[in-house]
């Protein structure tokens, strides 16, 4: 008996303490990212520079690249774009020797469309400066392009033709071959280096590779490099041009990776179990609060899917989510502190009633606690939905685009109300067996629980503002 209520209570604390921001959504198809290479010959210095766009950045361009609105950029299309583009990336680079700055000229510069997930194409841009300099010195190299954007941002220098490096705060090789691959950490820890120092002088050049990459951050294992992350998500996103008996294989596809992402670290399932375990809520409270929570997934997918598509300029998205974050902290931490509070002073009154499932507690059906539990839960777009919205826009498939976020988010809900169930059921299992004192202090923990989290996920928000 007591190994059965000592694992119950495990299961609950295991519910109510599952870290909420543990992680933040992936992000691989926000990211702009970009490799510059410096390269000394005598007498000039060489700049490789390449700018990956992923999926929605790529979306987000689209207008200027595809001047004709035919859907598809012809190559002096992309010729104009990548040219009218060099001379923007060029107004923020900067390359002194001995403090003397550098003009730097363009040599070439062009565009190419690969495909991406969704259906969607990513944009690769590769431009190639060049400057004169002295035939020994010190070169100071800045990258400002695209300092708002998530992303991958790398620096490399390297010396040929009887040019030699003497020293170097970057190393001579591409961790990322340019650009075409990338470590699974890209987004938990992408490398962020935009500024470069190095001597330079006539002698041999080393031997590519031999610089040391622990100037930029730790080697690479074996193995470690792949293309953008996708994952399940991924697969999510890549079921917005099938067609035929295979549309409802993907809209199945579409519910499991719904309630995969549900069950992902944050989403509300803390607070949900927490709120419903200490309110004494039953299944059809359940349902509710997990149904509010993914209607409001699926409005902030739809919201900021529109903003994206509306746009007069291009901006950051991704820049939205630390706010959407603190939004979501807030509101938890408010909802929480609120129901200690009024806890707390029934507690002291004595009124608080032994922790019973046939005495649930008013606020589980009020307007203002599912919607309190709705934001704080739900307020976070999932990027691959947005990236299905996007992507069903341009190939023309938006009704079928909507049944697919309508899966996931049914997908979302029904996970979301499994974790309710499964939190009730444990805590109904611990009723008979508590004391009355512990069973007093169900509700003021789990009021605890979701201030603490609010807390937790303010804190988190704010920090990546």
């Amino acid at each position: 008996m007591r190994r059965r209520v000592l694992g119950s209570l495990g299961l609950v604390a295991a519910l109510l303490l599952m870290p909420a921001a543990a992680s933040a959504h992936p992000l691989g198809n926000f990211t702009v990212s970009t490799s510059a290479g410096i390269v000394l010959s005598p007498g000039s210095v060489r700049i490789d520079y390449v700018v990956d766009l992923a999926e929605i950045p790529t979306v987000q361009v689209m207008p200027e690249l595809d001047r004709d609105g035919d859907g598809a950029p012809s190559e002096d299309e992309r010729t104009a774009w990548a040219s009218s583009t060099a001379r923007e990336l060029a107004s923020n680079l900067s390359v002194a020797v001995g403090g003397d700055p550098v003009a730097l000229e363009i040599v070439s510069a062009s565009a190419e469309l690969l495909p991406g997930q969704g259906g969607l194409d990513v944009l690769r841009l590769e431009v190639v400066f060049d400057g004169r300099v002295p035939e020994v010195g010190e070169v100071a190299f800045h990258d400002g392009n695209f300092s708002d954007r998530l992303g991958w941002h790398e620096v490399t220098a390297s010396g040929s033709e009887g040019v030699a490096l003497e020293r170097s705060s970057v190393p001579a090789t591409s961790p990322t071959d340019r650009l075409r691959t990338y470590p699974r950490d890209l987004l938990s820890s992408p490398l962020d280096v935009r500024d470069a120092t190095l001597a330079f002088g006539p002698g041999v050049s080393a031997p590519a590779g031999s610089s040391s990459a622990s100037a930029v951050g730790p080697p690479l294992s074996d193995g470690a490099l792949h293309e953008r992350p996708g994952g399940a998500e991924g697969a999510f996103a890549r079921v917005v041009d099938r067609t035929g008996p295979l549309m409802m294989l993907a809209v199945l596809l579409s519910f499991g990776v719904g309630a995969l992402h549900a069950l992902a670290p944050g989403h509300g399932k803390t607070l949900m179990a927490a709120y419903l375990v200490g309110s004494g809520g039953g299944l059809r409270h359940a349902v509710a609060v997990g149904g509010a929570v993914a209607v409001m997934h699926t409005a902030s997918v739809l919201a900021l899917g529109i903003v994206v598509l509306s746009a007069t300029e291009v901006f950051a998205p991704e820049a939205v989510y630390p706010w959407l974050a603190l939004g979501s902290g807030l509101t938890a931490l408010a909802l929480g502190a609120g129901m200690l509070i009024a806890r707390l002073a029934r507690w002291g009154e004595g009124t608080e009633r032994h922790h019973d499932h046939s005495h649930p507690d008013r606020a589980v059906l009020s307007r203002k606690g599912l919607t309190a539990i709705a934001l704080a839960g739900g307020i976070l777009p999932s990027p691959s939905a947005l990236l299905v919205l996007l992507a069903s826009v341009a190939i023309h498939r938006v009704a079928y685009g909507l049944v697919l976020i309508a899966a996931f988010s049914l997908g979302l809900a029904s996970a979301l109300v499994a974790v309710g169930m499964l939190a009730l059921r444990t805590r109904d299992a611990l009723a008979h067996r508590l004391s009355t004192r512990l069973g007093r202090l169900v509700p003021v923990a789990s009021a605890a629980v979701i201030a603490m989290l609010g807390l937790l996920l303010t804190l988190n928000g704010a920090s990546r503002l």
